[in-house]
This record gives structure tokens, C-alpha cells and sequence, in this order.
């Protein structure tokens, strides 16, 4: 069961929470910049290839996951800097609702 494998994951991997905020200069033009929201542990890993086919469905090319705590603020506008890599989420499952993980799936960007 999904609930297991939450447990028997060992987050052990800092990733970096980034959310896209957009300002505007003297110009009148905006800009969007990452902010940082918070450096989190994470249980990192790469997608196979089944389960990538599998999200293909949803023409998302999606490579890797992120298994962290749950926070409320997390949406697919949301990014993850990971080894100095910026990954997009595509994805947010919550476990069937249960409010103690999130899994990110991530593509990179």
C-alpha cells in the first residue's frame, strides 16, 4: 500500500521549495523571479521507465520524485531546486488524502 512505502522511505536528500514572484519595474513591465520558500528533506528518486510511460498520458515527460512532508502550500506553480538543478512540478499526490506526505513528481526543467 502507498501508506507502507511513505513509511519505509528514509528522506534524506535536501531540496530547495521555490515559488515564481512577479515584479514590476519603473517600466511598467513585469518580471518573474524565484524566491526561495524553504529548504526541506526529501526522499529523492528517479521515475522508471513504466511510470513514466504510464504519466505519458498526461503528456508530462516526468523523471523524477520527491517524497516530503506535507505542507498546505504547494501547488504546480511551485519549483524544486535540487543539486542546482530546477525541476517543475507536474504533479502533487497526497496520499489518498492523508495528510502526512506529499509526493512531487518533477520534470526537469
Amino acid at each position: 500500500s502507498p501508506r507502507k512505502a511513505a513509511e519505509m522511505t528514509l528522506k534524506d536528500t535536501k531540496i530547495e521549495l521555490l515559488r515564481q514572484v512577479h515584479t514590476r519595474d519603473d517600466m511598467g513591465s513585469t518580471k518573474a523571479t524565484l524566491e526561495s520558500m524553504r529548504t526541506v528533506w526529501a526522499y529523492f528518486r528517479h521515475l522508471s521507465g513504466k511510470e513514466v510511460f504510464a504519466a505519458a498520458t498526461v503528456n508530462y515527460k516526468e523523471e523524477v520524485l520527491f517524497q516530503v512532508n506535507y505542507r498546505s502550500d504547494l501547488t504546480t506553480a511551485n519549483m524544486v531546486r535540487y543539486n542546482g538543478t530546477l525541476y517543475n512540478i507536474t504533479r502533487i499526490d497526497t496520499f489518498e488524502g492523508h495528510k502526512e506526505d506529499l509526493m512531487l513528481y518533477c520534470k526537469r526543467q
